[in-house]
Order: structure tokens, then sequence, then C-alpha cells
């Protein structure tokens, strides 16, 4: 097995893992943000201090080191991994109010905890942001992410983008069953059978 192979085989268990905590349909639906810096566990449960609001569950799984579930009052959850290297995060793509809630609050106090950290070399460089995710052929995709408020931005503008799809459809629908009960009214169909009448007398 190559090093590819294994690190796509072990992203796979991992986002199976967080698709079936997070309650969602499938590993394609899951989204991983790593932070490159070199952390101790002390590092993660003062992290937890700092997040007191949200409620912490330590989870087991195959999620390659210690996994927390974190729970915000309206039942909007996420998923932090402490590893040696730095924080990790998965969550729900379609999940706005994770996206504009949890992972910024989040990410901030992450970031107000490490900026005395010494950079930590990653895949794409020294503490540089990674991102994860399985496109829709099932390959693992990784890259060298953009700041996270341009994530962030880029989740909301994609489910914009599906809402009105689904609003249009909705419209479509609503106008064809309209002129469905329009064409049974009475009216309509003595309307009709006026028509055929005609059509015979002629």
């Amino acid at each position: 097995m190559t090093q590819k192979d294994w690190r796509e085989k072990s992203f796979l268990t991992k986002f199976r893992a967080a698709a079936a905590e997070l309650n969602t349909a499938s590993h394609r639906d899951i989204e991983s943000l790593k932070f490159r810096d070199s952390t101790s566990s002390h590092d993660y449960r003062e992290l937890l201090v700092e997040l007191g609001p949200l409620k912490a569950k330590e989870i087991h799984g195959d999620y390659q080191g210690k996994a927390w579930k974190l729970t915000d009052a309206e039942d909007n959850s996420i998923i932090i991994i402490e590893h040696e290297t730095g924080l990790e995060i998965l969550y729900i793509v379609g999940a706005v109010a994770s996206i504009i809630g949890l992972i910024p609050t989040i990410v901030n106090t992450w970031n107000r905890m490490r900026d005395h950290w010494t950079p930590h070399m990653g895949r794409f460089g020294a503490s540089g942001l990674e991102r994860r995710r399985f496109d829709r052929n099932g390959r693992l995709i990784e890259e060298p992410a953009p700041p996270v408020e341009a994530i962030m931005f880029q989740h909301l503008i994609n489910q914009c983008d599906k809402l009105n799809e689904r609003i249009s459809s909705l419209e479509t629908d609503v106008l064809r069953l309209k002129n469905n009960m329009d064409s049974t009214t009475p009216m309509a169909v003595k309307k009709k059978r006026e028509q055929v009448s005609d059509k015979k007398t002629k």
C-alpha cells in the first residue's frame, strides 16, 4: 500500500466516524481543517476551558487522536481532534449554524492561544491551515486553505445557491399545481365541454 493509499484509507475511516457522530448522510458531507502547531495535552485542556459555554463530550472512534464533540445551546455540533502537531476540526459542510457560529468561536480561541507558539512545518509549509475533504468521485482532496473567513464565506455562498435552486424548483411545482387545479374547476370543465361540443357540431 502506497503512502497516498494509506492516507486516503485513514481519512476515509475518520470521516466516516465523524459522519456517524454528527448524523449526516455521507463522509463526503464532512470537511477537515487542520492547524499546524506543536502542542501538548495541556493546550487542549486549556482550549476546552476557554470554550466553556459549549458542551464538550469526549468521543471514541477512529479519529487518529483524542476527540471531543462540542455542542452549543441550539444542539449544533462539531468535532475537534487533539494531535501533537495541532488542532483538527471536523464539521458538516452544509451546517450553516456551525459554520457561522461554532467554527469561528473555536478558530478565534485557538488562534489567540497559539499567537506565542513556534511555527510548525506541515504538508504545505509553516503553520499553514490545511483543508481536507472527499470529492464526488471519492478522491481525497488535500490542499492549503485560505483564511478561515474565506472558507466560511464560500460555504455560505454555496448554501445560498442551493437554497435559490430549491426555491426555483418549488415555485415551478406550485405553478404546475395551480395550473392543474385551474383546469379542474367547474368553470374550466364546463368551458372544455363546450369546446368539445362545438367541435362535434361543426
